[in-house]
């Protein structure tokens, strides 16, 4: 980021502030209008009577030099001299011509707030869409560049269903509810205040020329919209109709208009957070622009939040290739536990079936007292196996007649030898599982399959091929984690953002933290099945 851009950045950061200073609960009316007021677009305010919502659009005129600001309540009595000025009765007169006194209304000022929009007559809401689209208003036979920066419309209701309505409210780029403040200290604050609200908040050094303003235009075209972003854009158009397929009763229509107002609003909150390219972060302002109702906009919390969970910074495939990979280890670790597993013989005698090891191979060793033994390798990564000896399990030995017993009964409990205490034996219970292969539960009760130490029971082809799908694990995870921490890089510089919600945000963090855990624990259990592997392949072939 460059100086100038650094600057842009935190001058709009420190504009925020002050507009916001000594109102609660608003910050996201604030900032999101005096992104609209930077891009030209429109503002619709919902929530109920007394709120602030007029305050919020006198504050927002003093982000601006040389502002003005025109405000009117609507009812369904109101008439376009009220908005767009009186008729001159002297060009009438003297000149024929029909023409408006625009001096203080509507058409001569930076910033609208009309108040209870739906009652507006059909005559006002057509010359208002006029001013909303093309920025001029039509005076006589003149046509005159209207200055306004931002038009904030409100209401304590949503437009009914007369199509009447549908075009004006479409143009509301950006709609922000805001109700009652909610946090007790606020409250406290709030009633106790005696300083005038209404008075300018905004430092002489943050407000806005009109010479910033037309240079900030200029620079906002030179963003990019990288075609990685698009694509996450068309993701979240795909779960919003995804969303409407499933729930036909609601109405998640979004224009084309809409989507392409959307994706200019995206490259000017990147410009004004010192980039000049779009980041996945910028669309998290979407949330305040893709619904149309009560109904909608929860869907439309919804959608937002599983992108700042899942989709923002590829989370949700990350997530699934971590899944992948842990299924790829333990496949890994199955495939060795079975070669490495020792064969059962059965026999047939007087007494029925007889169920012992084949012991032939096995490499053993004689102890005074004891007799011979053999040794017992996990062939997964083990915890302690006994409350006595708390360290993991490496290996076993144990008297090969006593283990025989205890095959044959299909388990029991036997006196062993764990890892390098050779001077105390610990009673554990071995047992033959389903598929007839010799286990051990360690003491969270997870199933431990063991080996008996001997000659290779398997080819080096087969070992080497082990080897292979480990290191071709090792090699996928390495590039995942590194991916990571390159998207969490990418987040981190679009943090502070000017106009995003802080709970979305948060949810970025925490996916990302998530994420970076599973990756921890998948690469620790990694380490664990290579130690393990390379312990077998010095037990099996001793220097």
């Amino acid at each position: 980021m460059s100086d100038d851009a650094q600057r842009l950045a935190t001058r709009i950061t420190r504009l925020v502030q002050a507009l916001s200073t000594g109102v609660y609960e608003r910050d996201r009316a604030f900032k999101l209008c005096l992104l609209a007021a930077l891009t030209g677009e429109s503002v619709f305010l919902l929530g109920p009577p007394g709120i602030g919502k007029s305050l919020v659009a006198r504050r927002i005129m003093h982000a601006f030099r040389e502002g003005t600001a025109f405000e009117y309540l609507m009812n369904r009595f109101s008439t376009p001299e009220e908005l767009f000025g009186p008729l001159s009765i002297q060009a009438l007169k003297e000149e024929g011509r029909y023409v408006r006194l625009t001096d203080g209304y509507l058409p001569e000022s930076t910033v609208v707030f009309l108040d209870e929009i739906w009652k507006a007559g059909p005559a006002i809401l057509n010359t208002l869409l006029t001013v909303v689209n093309e920025k001029v208003y039509r005076n006589g036979n003149q046509t005159i560049k209207v200055p306004m920066r931002l038009l904030i419309t409100a209401s304590n209701e949503l437009p009914d269903g007369d199509s009447s309505l549908e075009p004006l409210y479409d143009r509301m780029l950006l709609r922000v509810y805001a109700d009652k403040v909610e946090k007790k200290h606020h409250f406290r604050v709030m009633v106790n205040d005696t300083s005038d609200v209404y008075a300018d908040p905004v430092p002489e050094a943050l407000k806005i020329t009109e010479q910033e303003y037309e240079a900030w235009q200029e620079g906002v075209k030179t963003v990019t919209l990288p075609d990685s972003v698009f694509e996450k854009i068309y993701q979240l158009k795909l779960l919003v109709e995804e969303r409407q397929e499933a729930n036909p009763e609601l109405d998640l229509y979004i224009s084309d208009r809409r989507w392409k107002k959307s994706v200019a609003l995206l490259k000017a909150s990147a410009y004004f957070n010192g980039r000049l390219t779009v980041s996945p972060t910028d669309l998290l302002i979407l949330r305040n622009c893709l619904w149309r109702d009560m109904a909608t906009r929860e869907r439309i919390q919804g959608v937002m939040s599983q992108y700042a969970r899942e989709v923002a910074f590829e989370q949700g495939d990350t997530q699934r290739q971590i899944l992948f990979l842990q299924g790829e280890l333990a496949r890994l670790e199955r495939a060795r536990a079975e070669g490495l597993a020792p064969a059962v013989k059965r026999t047939s005698g007087l007494r029925g079936e007889k169920v012992e090891l084949n012991l032939e191979e096995a490499r053993t060793e004689a102890r005074a007292g004891v007799g011979e033994m053999v040794t017992l390798l996990p062939l997964v990564p083990c915890g302690a196996v006994s409350q006595e000896v708390e360290e993991p399990l490496v290996r076993i030995r144990v008297a090969a007649n006593e283990l025989q017993k205890r095959v044959a009964h299909g388990e029991g409990t036997v006196a062993v030898f764990l890892n390098d205490h050779e001077r105390q034996s610990y009673h554990v219970q071995l047992t033959l599982d389903g598929d007839q292969r010799l286990i051990i539960k360690d003491v969270a009760g997870a199933e431990v399959p063991l080996c008996v130490l001997g000659p290779w029971p398997v080819s080096g082809q087969t070992r080497k091929g082990w080897q292979e799908s480990l290191d071709k694990i090792v090699s996928e995870t390495q590039q995942l984690a590194q991916g990571v921490r390159n998207r969490r890089d990418a987040f981190n510089t679009t943090m502070p953002h000017n106009f995003i919600d802080t709970d979305l945000t948060d949810m970025v963090t925490e996916s990302l933290d998530a994420l970076a855990q599973a990756l921890a624990s998948l690469e620790q259990a990694i380490d664990n099945a290579g130690e393990l592997g390379q312990r077998i392949q010095a037990a099996y072939e001793p220097a």
